[in-house]
């Protein structure tokens, strides 16, 4: 393991106390998770014994919590609005779902040369744990953005973020992806995967370069709304700017996200953006049961994109056929799944490799957690969307079409588009679960008409007239 990765995800508490001690608690929130997801090492864990790997999207996360919930917890006057039956139900079957998984899969599996344990109820437990630290940036975007200044923070924070990780994401469209390599000391993925149309894909310090694509396809979108809302030559020209990377990003998801969503962000009633989302993320949530039935033309879709480019229909079609043998290993325990350890996939008996690979959320999951365990995760990053709706008022009025709402409207097609994307890719970030949060605590304030008092003055009034690091020690 590179040792100066391992110090810099160690240290990385420290800086999110230091975030915590000079920001407001949603700013320090906010650039805790997002600069630890885009600035910390990929792929490197921390391995403790029950607990499981802890890696750059966890470490922020658990930082953040303790932030949250033990130190400043005086200064957050303000609290969100109920959660909601529902909710709660969900985060139950998330924690519980788990256990129940490893409790029904006892059972060690030989298969040739290829040997995979059973499971038992420690491991089970260490699922729980990684299950409830995979949420908890939902549950932190909850508690602290659930208001207006929450959602119009992020979408700044996002934007910024951004721009400045296209210094060097321009550095390797240019020079090839070595970055994390000059830093950290490693390539954290296949080289081959960085190359396409003639020139190279950045990655940075992120795990694939489709993950630079979606996160730069988001900023584009929030940095179109920041236009809209407030038409100076700067954000214009910051949009056009984030536009033109999407597009050298040369992710073909990206793009086709970013051109379906962007001209709603732009020129749609945040009640219409919100309808779009629910119809995207009903379909991405539908789709496996939409891909066995003759409403989902596989074959036209592998057609059109051979016809494009046969590199990525060749592509497109090998992910379509390992999902139809791993939806076939899944449905053999659909109710809480296979577990850890690989037990879902396939593995060539003589040479032990695996002879499928999984490549979308949705497969990966429905084959590890089961039915259950998909509903509870995927519904869980649903809801939010389906609450904004319910809420949105209706009418052409300036109400209807304030700025928060466009700006709430845009985080639900971000949400829609990444969960659109989990079809092909498994791209759940801390920042997916993080704009899930935000976006259904702002939801059910509008729902039980809670007085918005996340302002900025407000916020202001709690925090210390000359913040330093004495203050959370």
């Amino acid at each position: 393991m590179p040792i100066f990765a391992l110090l810099v995800l160690l240290s990385w508490p420290v800086v999110v106390a230091v975030l915590f001690s000079r920001l407001d608690p949603q700013r320090a929130l906010i650039w805790s998770i997002l600069a630890g997801y885009l600035l910390l090492p990929p792929v490197v864990e921390i391995d403790l014994p029950v607990f499981p790997g802890l890696n750059k999207a966890m470490v922020p996360a658990l930082a953040a919590a303790v932030m949250v919930y033990f130190v400043i917890r005086d200064r957050d006057a303000a609290t969100p609005p109920p959660m909601g039956a529902f909710v709660s139900f969900l985060l139950a079957v998330n924690f519980i779902s788990p256990m129940a998984t490893a409790l029904t899969n006892p059972d060690p599996l030989i298969d040739g040369v290829n040997y995979r344990p059973g499971m038992n109820f420690a491991e089970g437990f260490s699922n729980v744990m990684l299950q409830g630290m995979q949420i908890l940036p939902f549950l932190l975007g909850y508690k602290l953005l659930w208001n207006v200044e929450g959602a119009r923070v992020w979408m700044r924070a996002l934007v910024l973020g951004v721009l400045c990780y296209t210094v060097p994401m321009l550095i390797e469209l240019r020079m090839s992806p070595q970055i994390n390599v000059w830093v950290y000391g490693y390539f954290q993925h296949d080289f081959i995967q960085t190359i396409r149309y003639g020139g190279y894909r950045p990655i940075v310090f992120l795990q694939h370069p489709l993950w630079v694509a979606l996160i730069a396809m988001m900023a584009f979108l929030a940095a179109i709304a920041i236009a809209r809302n407030d038409r100076t030559r700067r954000n214009i020209l910051i949009a056009v700017y984030l536009g033109v990377i999407v597009v050298l990003c040369k992710s073909a998801g990206a793009l086709l996200q970013a051109m379906m969503a962007a001209p709603l962000v732009l020129l749609a009633r945040p009640r219409q953006m919100v309808l779009a989302a629910v119809l995207v993320a009903t379909f991405a949530f539908s789709y496996p049961t939409l891909r066995t039935t003759s409403w989902m033309p596989l074959q036209g879709i592998v057609d059109l994109a051979m016809s494009i480019s046969p590199e990525r229909g060749r592509s497109l079609e090998f992910r379509l056929m390992n999902e139809e043998l791993l939806v076939e290993r899944a449905l053999e325990r659909p109710v809480f799944g296979w577990g850890n350890w690989g037990r879902s996939l396939f593995y060539d008996p003589y040479d032990g490799r695996m002879s499928a690979v999984p490549d979308g959320q949705w497969v990966i999951w429905v084959g590890a957690r089961g039915i259950v365990g998909y509903l509870g995760y995927f519904l869980l990053l649903l809801t939010p969307i389906f609450a904004l709706w319910r809420v949105m008022p209706k009418g052409r009025d300036a109400a209807a079409q304030s700025p928060a709402l466009v700006a709430l409207g845009t985080m639900a097609l971000m949400l829609a588009m990444n969960l659109l994307d989990l079809i092909p890719n498994a791209t759940v970030t801390p920042l997916t679960w993080l704009m899930a949060g935000s976006l259904l605590g702002n939801a059910n304030r509008l729902r039980n008409n809670v007085p918005d008092t996340g302002d900025r003055p407000e916020t202001a009034e709690v925090l210390p007239k000359k913040a330093g690091i004495q203050t959370v020690l």
